[in-house]
């Protein structure tokens, strides 16, 4: 093969990991893969029409990001959350957050205030009328205040770390009365970077995650309950049969 050819083929097989990564995560993120399911390469190669080679680079991928975890025996499965992981991971979230938004109030210029404003508008107008729409502003919300830090080792860092939580980010914001104070609590963050102040920027943004972790916890440690639940009188069941 010639030069040429091999950086085609190279370039093409990695077209075809990087798409399949994308189209992984979002069925991971959106539930459609769900906790404890087998990535099972040749279904996988099967359902998008590819070879095994790019799908063991995707999951791969997927296993280093830790959306997916590889179990001996049984290759990879799409990665859960316990209590304790979760926990860690929303103390991380938001020793970015607040070092993110501190950098945005001192560095965002004023179109990028502008931005930001006309944002935060925009997610008023669909916080009642279309709870999705509202999610997806809102993910654009926290990623221009990444952007607007001018630091792109935390972006990349926190990115990483969010795309982890966003399958249970997704549930919090399908509440109205969460989206409901997430825009209150985003105006008073708003209202701090539009004024250079990052003092008031990290109090606003560390109240605002806080919140946001509380009720995450609460949300995601009651469907373990009812998971532990389920699973005991499954097992019951089965000895009772027995």
């Amino acid at each position: 093969m010639s030069e040429t050819g091999e950086k085609g083929w190279h370039r093409a097989y990695a077209t075809r990991a990087e798409l399949l990564r994308e189209k992984l995560t979002e069925e991971i993120i959106s539930g459609t893969l769900a906790p404890g399911t087998r990535l099972d390469e040749q279904e996988i190669a099967n359902r998008f029409g590819v070879s095994r080679t790019p799908v063991r680079e995707a999951v791969r991928h997927l296993v280093a990001t830790g959306l997916a975890e590889s179990q001996p025996h049984l290759g990879a499965t799409v990665s859960g959350l316990n209590t304790a992981r979760l926990t860690a991971y929303l103390d991380a979230a938001t020793e970015l957050e607040v070092a993110c938004v501190r950098l945005a109030a001192l560095r965002m210029d004023r179109k990028e205030h502008a931005e930001l404003l006309d944002l935060h508008a925009r997610m008023g107008k669909n916080l009642f009328d279309d709870p999705e729409r509202y999610e997806e502003l809102n993910s654009q919300f926290h990623e221009m205040i990444y952007v607007g830090s001018h630091n792109e080792v935390m972006v990349e860092i926190i990115r990483n770390l969010k795309v982890r939580l966003a399958p249970v980010y997704r549930v919090q914001l399908t509440l109205a009365q969460m989206a409901r104070q997430s825009y209150a609590e985003h105006e008073r963050i708003v209202a701090a970077i539009t004024a250079g102040d990052a003092v008031a920027a990290e109090v606003a943004m560390r109240a605002h995650m806080l919140s946001s972790a509380l009720v995450l916890e609460r949300l995601y440690g009651s469907a373990l309950d009812a998971q532990r639940h389920n699973q005991r009188d499954a097992g019951q069941a089965t000895g009772d049969a027995a």
